[in-house]
């Protein structure tokens, strides 16, 4: 994607800042469409994300193997980059909040009830560092859906990338709809115009998991994590 790598002025190397903060990709995005009135005041978000471990294949149901999404060390690396970004921004006199790793929402304060009003997939996606493939989980080219994601709303006059993932690059790949257990994910190619048409069947989905945490004792599955051919170079 031909984005912009560094945002001008005061801010021009906040990009690489992130990266020597441990991000594995960072960018910035304009979300300003279709903003909630609550976050109409925060039109930027700077997307990071941190590329999973190598992890082995975890025991699930009919012997298939399951991955996890919840990786504790990364979601807690991506929680102290957020934090200093966030001082960062407020020290020269900008807005920020952070919209934390999402394994990191269960949070009592009263900002925590605006955490819903914005998905890490807009972000990520106006930021051009992926789409969202048909299983609904975020693609990015290199590394997959092996990442786990967090988002930085702010005012700051940030460049934003110039040309965001505004559908799918899926194509005919079909492998992750042939890989779901239970048939949750619709052979369809998402778009930002889309009506959510990209969406899968979380009933089924849920069952599955649930299915999982009886027997193994976690909710976990992830075969269209490991079935995706993006990251297929991280061992799982």
């Amino acid at each position: 994607m031909a984005c912009p790598s560094r945002p001008p002025g005061e801010y021009s190397d906040l990009r690489d800042q992130l990266l020597a903060w441990g991000a594995t990709v960072a960018s910035c995005g304009d979300v300003s469409r279709g903003l909630a009135k609550e976050l109409k005041h925060l039109p930027r978000a700077l997307s990071l994300a941190i590329a999973h471990p190598p992890q082995d294949r975890l025991p699930g149901l009919d012997g298939k193997g399951a991955y996890c999404h919840a990786v504790s060390e990364v979601d807690a690396a991506l929680d102290q980059i957020q934090r200093r970004l966030v001082r960062l921004l407020k020290a020269g006199g900008r807005k920020a909040m952070a919209i934390p790793p999402d394994t990191h929402r269960s949070d009592s304060r009263f900002i925590a009830r605006l955490y819903p009003l914005f998905p890490h997939k807009t972000a990520a996606t106006c930021a051009g560092l992926g789409w969202i493939g048909k299983s609904g989980l975020l693609i990015n080219p290199l590394h997959g859906a092996r990442m786990s994601w967090a988002t930085v709303l702010t005012d700051a006059p940030l460049e934003v990338c110039r040309r965001p993932y505004e559908t799918g690059r899926c194509g005919g790949c079909r492998r992750c709809v042939e890989a779901c257990p239970v048939g949750a994910i619709p052979d369809r190619e998402w778009s930002c115009t889309g009506a959510n048409d990209y969406q899968i069947d979380v009933v089924a989905c849920a069952g599955y998991l649930l299915g999982n945490q009886k027997m193994t004792g976690r909710a976990v599955c992830g075969l269209c994590v490991m079935a995706c051919p993006y990251g297929k170079k991280v061992r799982c």
